[in-house]
């Protein structure tokens, strides 16, 4: 039965990746209150004061011994004025399939208002780089595998792009994930490269009383393959001085095709420490297979590290 389980996994596995090597260069991304922002969103890099620095992880199907898990880890900064830069190492383990990626970013940001006050607001564009090498091994029971007859090792460079804007709370972003620059025709047993990615979002920080807020932000991806999903995340934190505490959490939902339905649902808590912050969220899968296969669960760990850039712009602490 575990063995059944694990050719399961490895068959969803090809099938949400769109089948051989169309496998996107970050596999998941679990929320924007939990994972960080420049993973889908180049501009997004070095868009405040601070170095920061975050450790990720996610592990998926519980039950399954081979299910989906993925390792971020990333750092960005403000480096030169406005200019940020950015970077990112990511492993991901699905089943007999690994993919390890390093991406580098680039953005640049102009205020908005007070050139010394970044808070009041800026305009933010970026993009990066992806050097994604994809592997795939392990023992396979299944006949005429695809997978098997071709390569079982390939390395593909993709270029993204991003633009954002925040402004007085507000928070709106277009991202272009997954141009891929090799492998870009009809390859192995006709097999599809990975498909380009479109994503929005958008979001707004409502002050209620003083050391108490509302955050909520829907984020929305697409492919031509009309693969779409739709995020909805809301928090509330409570803070003084540099320290928080927040809940919240995260519905995803998609909507390719004719197949509209509820994938997770998942609450979320976290803190800020000082220069420390993390967080921490629990999947509850809302499908049917979700729901054999068992939950999943998501934490993250970061520290902000002074700027020893010493950028020209000013930060301010929230009262």
């Amino acid at each position: 039965m575990k063995r059944l389980k694990n050719n399961i996994v490895a068959v969803l596995g090809m099938l949400v990746c769109g089948f051989g090597y169309a496998q996107q260069s970050v596999p998941v991304y679990e929320s924007y209150f939990i994972s960080e922002e420049m993973l889908i969103n180049p501009s997004f890099a070095g868009d405040s004061e601070e170095v920061e620095f975050k450790l990720y992880h996610r592990q998926q199907w519980k039950d399954f011994s081979k299910g989906p898990e993925t390792t971020v880890a990333s750092i960005h900064g403000n480096v030169i004025d406005r200019v940020g830069l950015g970077m990112y190492f990511l492993n991901d383990q699905n089943g007999n399939t690994r993919l390890n990626s390093f991406n580098i970013a680039a953005s640049y940001h102009i205020p908005l208002g007070n050139p010394n006050v970044r808070q009041n607001g800026q305009f933010s564009f970026g993009t990066s780089m992806t050097f994604s090498g994809f592997r795939f091994g392990g023992v396979t029971e299944l006949p005429n595998d695809p997978l098997y007859e071709g390569e079982t090792n390939i390395f593909i460079p993709y270029l993204n792009f991003g633009g954002s804007i925040q402004y007085n709370g507000w928070m709106a972003g277009i991202s272009v994930l997954d141009l891929a620059l090799a492998y870009n025709e009809p390859m192995v047993n006709e097999l599809e490269p990975s498909p380009v990615y479109f994503y929005g979002m958008a979001g707004k920080k409502f002050r209620i009383t003083q050391g108490f807020e509302l955050e909520p932000v829907l984020m929305y991806r697409f492919n031509k393959e009309d693969r779409k999903q739709l995020d909805a995340n809301l928090r509330a934190k409570m803070y003084s001085g540099n320290n928080a505490f927040w809940a919240g959490a995260n519905y995803r939902h998609d909507m390719s095709g004719d197949n509209s339905q509820g994938l997770t649902l998942s609450p979320m808590l976290g803190a800020e420490i000082g220069r420390l912050n993390f967080g921490f969220a629990y999947n509850i899968g809302l499908t049917d297979f979700a729901t054999e296969s068992g939950d999943g669960w998501s934490i993250s760990v970061g520290y902000d590290i002074p700027n020893f850039f010493k950028p020209q712009m000013e930060t301010i602490v929230e009262d």
